[in-house]
């Protein structure tokens, strides 16, 4: 009938404009995703390359210049190793689509356990875990494992990065509306208020300076804010200069049947 032959038609015009809308969105990230590695790539490179033609020119006779050369040019190779890796898993993190209901992990274990890294690691922190509400005695949440200690150990690797004197963390689990809600806690710097919204964006650092000096690319929280809303939760951050900073993320909660 005419009808239905028009609304197929009409259906197949909103699924073809939807297609094209998604296909130029695609197109424009993977643009801005080129040009912003570009441009980090671009410094390790420029500094490597400085190095090593005051080497071919001169410096190799000299051991002193020798030496800083070599230093320098192997620690802006780790940081562009650091980066080409950072620069992967945020890639990866923005082809997963929404999970549904087939992917869950076990959080109480998943964070403990990189709790337990982390003390390992950082031996003068204190790490902190509280629990409140009955229903997460055990709560299981919709995400793979591998990308809640993926979101996990960025958010902690940046709350000890950015702790001044106080060499304390605090995590926290509370219920709300069908969503588990963890708050990742440090008692450093502080984020100013201006920087506050920008922090998920790729590449951005509050103090570049400060940033490079301890080996960030300004990645990680682009990375935690892709895999976190992939799975239907959001991210989030509230901070006092001065006083420190909490990043707090949602995920599903699966009731424990």
């Amino acid at each position: 009938e005419p009808s239905n032959s028009k609304d197929e038609m009409g259906e197949l015009t909103n699924i073809f404009n939807d297609m094209m809308d998604q296909i130029e969105h695609s197109f424009n990230q993977q643009k801005r995703f080129v040009e912003d590695a570009s441009h980090e790539l671009r410094t390790p490179v420029q500094i490597m390359e400085g190095h090593l033609k005051l080497l071919n020119r001169w410096g190799k006779n000299d051991p002193i210049i020798l030496e800083e050369s070599l230093q320098a040019s192997i620690q802006e190779l780790e940081r562009m190793k650091k980066l080409v890796q950072e620069l992967l898993d945020l890639s990866r993190a923005e082809q997963i689509e929404s999970k549904g209901s087939d992917s869950s992990a076990l959080l109480l274990k998943t964070i403990q356990q990189v709790i337990k890294n982390f003390e390992l690691i950082h031996e003068d922190f204190t790490f902190k875990l509280e629990v409140y509400g009955e229903n997460l005695d055990n709560p299981l949440v919709q995400i793979s494992e591998n990308h809640l200690e993926q979101i996990l150990i960025i958010i902690l690797d940046n709350a000890v990065k950015y702790s001044d004197q106080i060499h304390k963390i605090d995590i926290s689990l509370e219920e709300e509306n069908g969503m588990v809600k963890i708050t990742v806690r440090d008692y450093g710097v502080g984020i100013p208020d201006e920087d506050l919204s920008k922090i998920f964006h790729r590449f951005y650092r509050v103090d570049k300076a400060r940033s490079r000096a301890r080996g960030g690319n300004g990645l990680g929280l682009s990375i935690a804010k892709q895999l976190v809303e992939s799975y239907s939760g959001e991210i989030y951050a509230s901070s006092t200069l001065g006083k420190g900073t909490s990043i707090t993320f949602t995920l599903p909660l699966i009731e424990n049947r």
